[in-house]
């Protein structure tokens, strides 16, 4: 029986990861007319995801490794009560897709509510069962691929039930105890574990660079950050649309549903320059092509955050 190999599984799931991206993200549909227009390539760079539950970043970890994709390097953003790490297909080549996954740093919020956040998450995960995912991850990692049927069924649960929040609404009080501590960790718990941000490779899209490909999206209405993230000629350079307002189900205090305004899922466009050693050197792949840096940067991706943060309104206060 032919098998699906690690790298057709990952084309497979970016397909289907950036269609369901698309479908919520407006500036996604309108960034692929934009790249057309300009005779470019859609080149999707890496999503990211943020989640606060330990198990479900577990699970993610070793379904990515059926797309070929190995945890690589560690991040660190103490401002925004997150912790990160790269997922890449780790070698010279910079243009395989990526995933960059954030934890919510627990250990940084309040206890009491930290303890919410671990009841929210354990909530979710009652709603939802990965038994049959996690069979066939199993059968990928002993066979080293999936038979097509497989690799639909798997790609299909990846897509649409681990990155997604399960169960009922979170709770307004809980959404409100977090974003009063990070407004990124709270943008986090109303997405759940969906792409919050897909990006868009500069180069590819036929651009000279990213304030070229910038300014052609100011020209066309994307709302941007208000500055590109890097120097000229640095490692990496990228800048991003601002999230739009989406209005989240939460639950009331009196059990009836109600409606929040989160800041949730935005574009990101990125230029990746040429790597260097430690003291500056550029560095060459084995074929004598420039070898292009393919990782991230903390400094940067702590701007890019901005992107989507969600602040919730401070309470009336009470009249005599």
């Amino acid at each position: 029986m032919s098998r699906l190999t690690p790298a057709q599984l990952r084309d497979r799931f970016v397909i289907a990861a950036t269609a369901k991206f698309a479908g919520n993200v407006p500036d996604f549909v309108a960034l692929q007319e934009l790249v057309a227009a300009n005779g470019g390539r859609f080149l999707n760079d890496h999503g990211a995801i943020r989640t606060a539950d330990p198990a479900l970043r577990a699970l993610f970890v070793r379904a990515a490794g059926v797309l070929g994709l190995r945890k690589e390097l560690d991040y660190r953003f103490p401002a925004k009560k997150l912790v990160s790490f790269d997922l890449q297909a780790i070698g010279e080549d910079s243009r395989p897709f990526k995933i960059f996954v954030s934890q919510v740093d627990l250990e940084a919020f309040p206890p009491e509510v930290a303890a919410l956040i671990a009841a929210d998450c354990a909530e979710q995960a009652r709603a939802v069962d990965h038994g049959a995912f996690v069979t066939l991850i199993e059968r990928a990692e002993a066979e080293g691929g999936l038979s097509d049927a497989d690799a639909e069924a798997f790609v299909q649960h990846f897509v649409y039930k681990l990155m997604h929040r399960n169960g009922p609404p979170m709770k307004r009080s809980l959404l409100e105890a977090v974003a009063a501590v990070s407004g990124e960790a709270a943008s986090a718990l109303a997405l759940g574990p969906d792409f919050n941000h897909v990006t868009i490779d500069v180069y590819s899209a036929a651009f000279s660079g990213i304030e070229a490909m910038t300014d052609a999206m100011k020209a066309r209405g994307f709302r941007m950050l208000p500055a590109i993230q890097g120097a000229p000629g640095t490692l990496l350079r990228q800048t991003a649309t601002l999230a739009a307002t989406m209005d989240t189900p939460v639950l009331e205090a009196d059990g009836s549903t109600g409606i929040a305004p989160t800041e949730k899922q935005f574009v990101e466009i990125i230029e990746r320059n040429q790597a260097t050693n430690a003291w500056g050197g550029k560095l060459w792949a084995q074929d004598g092509a420039p070898l292009i840096f393919r990782n991230f940067l903390a400094a940067n991706a702590e701007k890019i955050f901005d992107a989507a943060s969600t602040k919730m309104p401070a309470a009336a206060p009470d009249r005599c």
